[in-house]
């Protein structure tokens, strides 16, 4: 207990209290992060139109007029 007042204040607590700015390092980790959500969220949409395509059209089947070989 015999820890200053400016003691207590230094640490976390004052850090939470005042504005932090992120490192260098800790950014390219958050914009990786971020890129990697955005491709996910890319490649799901992609995934998702193709499923809802085939969805509406897998019904039809286009076959020639002479046999039924699909085109």
């Amino acid at each position: 207990m015999g820890r200053s007042r400016s003691e207590v204040y230094d640490g976390t607590s004052r850090a939470l209290k005042t504005g932090m700015q992120a490192t260098f390092i800790q950014k390219v980790i958050i914009c990786a992060v971020a890129a990697f959500a955005a491709a996910c969220l890319i490649q799901w949409g992609k995934v998702f139109v193709e499923g809802a395509d085939q969805a509406l059209n897998g019904g039809y089947e286009h076959r020639t007029v002479m046999g039924s070989e699909k085109k």
